[in-house]
């Protein structure tokens, strides 16, 4: 391996920390740092690095997020691997992490805003439908007849 991708997050607590939540290689497999390993003041060799400081200058708020590859020098490669290029910490193993393509959480968050916006249209929607049908029900005509604009230009809400 030629470099390695440190996921960068800050965290919430006492103060904001920034943590390395996962590394990542070429290859695309991504494995993930226990909460215990995870504030970077735990990792010199990183913090060593200029890509770092950078990192530091660049997340200042709240559950900001970086990528960032880092080139594999001699000291990130003892920290990072062992001898079969497996990806370790402290001498522990981490693991893989499995991607979900069927996991909402892996959608961007303006994926889910426009999700949720689309649910509330076809919901009002629905309750737009079911206003016409109990209206024609009282009216005792057909729904086919009743337009959904006739109901809307009122802009007065119907008593039953």
């Amino acid at each position: 391996m030629e470099k390695l991708r440190f996921d960068f997050a800050v965290k919430t607590s006492a103060d904001e920390i920034i943590c390395i939540t996962s590394i990542g290689t070429p290859t695309g497999k991504v494995f993930g740092i226990p909460d215990e390993y995870q504030p970077a003041s735990l990792q010199q060799v990183i913090i060593n690095t200029s890509n770092y400081a950078k990192v530091r200058k660049t997340l200042n708020k709240r559950h900001q997020t970086r990528k960032i590859w880092m080139p594999l020098t001699n000291d990130i490669s003892r920290s990072y691997l062992d001898e079969g290029q497996n990806i370790q910490f402290n001498d522990f193993y981490q693991e893989e992490i499995m991607k979900n393509i069927n996991d909402y959480k892996s959608l961007p968050s303006s994926s889910n805003q426009t999700l949720e916006k689309l649910k509330e249209k076809i919901l009002c929607s629905r309750n737009l439908m079911a206003e016409m049908q109990m209206l024609s029900n009282r009216l005792k005509i057909s729904t086919k007849n009743v337009n959904a604009s006739i109901l809307t230009k009122t802009k007065r809400k119907l008593k039953y």
